[in-house]
């Protein structure tokens, strides 16, 4: 099932996240990925900790990003998250990194992912967890609560 639900987590730049050259180091991206990424499964009433807690994990099996512009110490970046891909074992997100206060566009971005259970072995997304995301994808893309 392929969705244009999207949702966006505002970031404050730490100084800890910037290189020698003043700019954002380009691991930190990642990890906004993953916070964002958290973030959407909150939004959607889902979050992954309840999803673990039920026995299973989104593997991360593939990152891609492209960096357009520089984020710095002092600005905030707003990471907007939306699922490209929904099937029975995988799920695949994209990204938009812009500058919050000027939407210059820094980064854009994806993560694909497999369902694993506890022992790491690929596993289909439970059935009662499935309906859940189609639900909530669908009402996030309408735009209701």
């Amino acid at each position: 099932m392929a969705t244009s639900s999207s949702f966006s987590l505002d970031i404050a730049v730490r100084f800890a996240e910037t290189d020698a050259m003043g700019v954002v180091h380009h691991a930190a991206y990642i990890i906004w990925f993953e916070a964002a990424r958290v973030a959407w499964m909150d939004a959607i009433g889902m979050p992954y900790r309840e999803f673990a807690a039920g026995g299973h994990h989104f593997s991360v099996v593939g990152v891609r990003g492209e960096y357009r512009a520089p984020a710095r110490f002092g600005d905030t970046v707003r990471v907007t998250t939306s699922v490209r891909q929904l099937r029975s074992r995988q799920i695949s997100f994209d990204y938009v990194v812009t500058n919050a206060a000027t939407g210059q566009t820094l980064m854009t971005g994806a993560t694909d992912h497999i369902c694993v259970d506890l022992d790491g072995r690929m596993a289909r997304i439970p059935d009662e967890v499935m309906e859940r995301l189609q639900v909530a994808m669908m009402k996030l893309t309408a735009g209701c609560p």
